[in-house]
């Protein structure tokens, strides 16, 4: 609907801070409304997002929530509150800026980030989390003057766009640091990583606060030990916040925020009987995440056979991690999103020493993956984003819309 309204491909990205402050200031720059916390990194950026704006919210702040992609509707990129953004404000939005867009030409993410300021500055917020869409440096969340940077995992993904090597990536991430004053946290990163973000930091006289895991937390619905890490960041973040912006929020009330956060798309359990899990993981580093905590969900419930249905997009890096789940699964299914650029299923039958189904139509893949499963079984459906509109059409309403 958006897109279409002012004319801009989706998928099409456009580098440069230029055109979102532009806009940003023919908004009448809205982001200098509120305290802005950028979230930064290659993994678990949404989750941690989704954690900040559970233990916020429940302090009685007012959050909004910029996040990407989305799995069904582009409402659910801006939250207040954890309530989407309605038709309505976002009509209201394009109604008002659509000459000054049509000016500045900005992408589709470019538009949706201003729309996010303009929208958190009118519900008056008190803090907003920004998800990072792609690197650092050049990403529009990075033109929001954020005050707060926290940087989860960063490992290769992207790596057409960012560089060759995990290295390279950091640095273009850590690029988002660009002036003093500012308060930078990250998930320990290892010696080399590390030191990237702490060179950059010192360029602008900051200093940035390197995060070790501690105690493991509990959670209702998130599912992983990587999501203990993305926990301790949260919970740090919320800890500097006490001290810069005088909060008084307890450990304790953070860790109850903690617990019952959910976050769709992370080993997601959409039914049982045959168990259907979705997970959205899509680069080396998440499958790896991914295939560990399933091994062990499979310990605890000793499915009969275990069914995974694969569909990416293309440029993904993830041979040699894919292989290792033929060693888990029993019946392996290769599809394909048909959204932007997608794998072709042929692609990915490649990877595996035994022979494996493949099929372009990833509907028709799941209902019969399902259709043949026992009660006892697991089917697993993994590698995109853009997955979850084709699962909420079959399953209705599987990802609860605020």
């Amino acid at each position: 609907m958006l897109a279409d309204e002012i004319s801009i491909p989706a998928g099409k990205i456009k580098y440069g801070l230029s055109r979102t402050l532009d806009f940003l200031k023919l908004c009448n720059n809205p982001e200098n409304d509120f305290f802005s916390i950028q979230i930064l990194g290659t993994n678990g950026k949404g989750t941690v997002a989704a954690l900040l704006s559970e233990i916020l919210i429940d302090a009685g702040y007012n959050v909004g929530t910029y996040s990407s992609p989305h799995l069904v509707e582009i409402n659910e990129r801006i939250k207040v509150n954890n309530t989407y953004i309605s038709d309505k404000e976002i009509h209201c939005f394009l109604n008002t800026f659509h000459l000054k867009a049509k000016k500045i030409q900005p992408s589709f993410f470019e538009l949706m980030t201003v729309m996010g300021m303009w929208y958190f500055s009118k519900s008056q917020i008190d803090f907003a989390i920004l998800e990072t869409g792609l690197g650092g440096r050049l990403d529009s969340v990075t033109a929001c003057k954020n005050r707060m940077l926290g940087f989860t995992s960063i490992t290769m993904d992207h790596h057409d766009i960012l560089g060759h090597s995990v290295k390279k990536i950091a640095i273009e991430k850590s690029k988002a640091i660009n002036s003093i004053g500012q308060i930078c946290l990250t998930v320990d990163q290892g010696p080399a990583l590390n030191e990237v973000l702490i060179k950059q930091a010192r360029n602008y006289n900051n200093q940035i606060k390197i995060i070790k895991n501690q105690k493991p937390f509990t959670f209702k619905y998130l599912y992983g030990d990587h999501n203990h890490q993305n926990a301790e960041l949260a919970k740090s973040i919320v800890l500097e916040l006490n001290n810069i912006n005088k909060l008084n929020i307890n450990r304790s009330a953070i860790n109850k925020s903690i617990f019952k956060t959910k976050w769709n798309g992370r080993f997601q359990i959409i039914k049982k009987n045959p168990t259907i899990l979705y997970d959205v993981a899509h680069n080396a580093s998440s499958l790896k995440c991914f295939l560990e905590s399933f091994i062990r969900f499979n310990i605890v419930n000793r499915f009969l056979t275990k069914h995974i249905i694969f569909a990416f997009e293309k440029n993904k890096k993830i041979r040699a991690v894919l292989k290792i789940y033929e060693k888990h699964f029993e019946n392996i299914v290769c599809s394909e999103t048909q959204i932007r650029s997608s794998m072709p299923y042929q692609d990915i039958q490649t990877i595996f020493a035994k022979k494996v189904k493949g099929n372009t139509n990833l509907e028709n893949t799941i209902k019969e993956t399902i259709f043949r499963a026992s009660s006892r079984d697991c089917v697993v459906i993994i590698g995109s984003h853009y997955i979850a509109p084709i699962l909420n059409k079959i399953f209705k309403n599987c990802f609860v819309h605020k």
